[in-house]
């Protein structure tokens, strides 16, 4: 005997995925505790790996100060690879409700007032934190303004390539997925460091190229061969990999010198004039990662070889048709002549 239980534990499932609302905590929760996790995993600044009974018996975490994010220029490319991968997923937030017609600006909207509360807020705490804790250069206006900016353009840019990847068409989805994952392979690296500590993490570290290539492989896959001018989409995401690893060296490059005693701020210019010599000496075909490019290219091929040999699943709540039986014809009703008529 039927009771009916798995039917309305059914029926009670659907509406949840209906609503639209929690796309936006999800993604306020996605991009802070989830883009930020390297930095929450660290202690929010603390010695890393953190070692709480020796911080509680000595009071060494006293000696710093709370701060939500790295609102420092010592971790100013930490502060650019959290707001990106937290842009990021918080766009994935979206995905909680069921796709639907006329639904993707709505939830786009969302996701994007969700991302950008957390971020407001989280900036602004360490913003102030910094400003009234933060050592003399730290507390520099100009400083504390270059620093809001990274964060400021980071999340809105980690969350437009984030939204493209979530809700876009195959190219702008493999074309928005290079920088992030990009990005992905200096998270994952500051998540091994904030665990394990620099020294015994030096042998993993060589396995973040993996991480990119693989990230950029699935994008890849997801894209597919077919049609054959595909295959221009796959080798535009591959030329972006390489200009982004390479602005991410470069970026890297620029904040090691944004330090007391660097001639700041008159040496700035310098510092970008040779930080550009950094990025095009890092798109050269001898310092590319093709290491990175193998791997996103036999993810690529290997994913879209499953994806294309994976049977279609047919369409919900229509009868499979019995081989060999005809479709029956229908034919059209005949107009009623006396449609018009009233009744008296």
């Amino acid at each position: 005997m039927d009771t009916g239980v798995g039917v309305g534990s059914e029926a009670h499932r659907r509406p949840a995925r209906a609503h639209l609302w929690p796309v936006l905590p999800l993604a306020a929760a996605a991009w802070w505790v989830g883009g930020a996790l390297p930095w929450i995993l660290d202690g929010l600044g603390a010695r890393s790996p953190r070692n709480w009974p020796y911080d509680v018996a000595t009071g060494s975490a006293t000696d710093g100060y709370i701060s939500l994010l790295p609102f420092i220029t010592a971790r100013l490319g930490l502060l650019l690879t959290i707001t990106l991968v937290g842009g990021g997923l918080a766009a994935l937030a979206t995905l909680w409700v069921r796709p639907r017609a006329g639904r993707r600006l709505r939830v786009a909207v969302l996701a994007t007032l969700g991302a950008l509360t957390s971020g407001a807020y989280t900036i602004a705490q360490s913003a102030g934190a910094t400003r009234q804790l933060g050592s003399d250069f730290d507390r520099d206006d100009r400083v504390i303004v270059g620093v809001l900016a990274v964060a400021v353009l980071g999340t809105v840019l980690g969350l437009v390539l984030g939204l493209l990847v979530a809700l876009g068409g195959p190219v702008l989805r493999a074309l928005a997925a290079a920088p992030l994952a990009v990005a992905l392979g200096s998270w994952v690296s500051a998540v091994v460091v904030a665990l394990l500590g620099l020294q015994r993490s030096l042998g993993l570290l060589q396995w973040s190229s993996v991480v990119v290539g693989v990230a950029a492989g699935l994008a890849l896959a997801g894209l597919g061969l077919r049609p054959a001018r595909r295959l221009v989409a796959w080798l535009a995401a591959l030329v972006l990999l390489s200009v982004c690893a390479a602005g991410q060296t470069a970026f890297s490059y620029l904040a090691s010198y944004l330090r007391p005693r660097s001639g700041l701020p008159n040496g700035l210019r310098d510092h970008v004039e040779a930080s550009r010599d950094v990025f095009l000496a890092a798109l050269s075909p001898a310092n590319q990662a093709w290491g990175v490019h193998l791997v996103a290219l036999v993810v690529g091929l290997l994913g879209s070889l499953v994806l294309w040999r994976r049977p279609r699943t047919p369409p919900r709540g229509g009868a499979r048709q019995a081989p060999g039986q005809a479709a029956r014809h229908t034919p059209a009703p005949a107009d009623d002549r006396h449609a018009g008529a009233t009744t008296s």
